[in-house]
């Protein structure tokens, strides 16, 4: 996935490893946007709480 596909609110599916408070039955998060150190991290909000995950733990929705 490059950094030209995904435009802030686009709707994601987290595929990365469990974190604090994940549900493995939710796993739709919302896109905020890049880290501003690199391309290889991305904000995203997950349950109403933002959070910083590697680019490779998320998958454009196709549902």
């Amino acid at each position: 996935m490059s950094k030209h596909e995904i435009e802030i609110g686009t709707m994601l599916r987290y595929l990365g490893r469990p974190f604090e408070g994940f549900n493995k039955l939710i796993t739709e998060v919302k896109f905020l946007g890049y880290d501003c150190s690199g391309w290889n991290s991305v904000w995203i909000e997950y349950l109403g709480a933002p959070r910083l995950v590697a680019l490779s733990d998320i998958a454009v929705d196709e549902e």
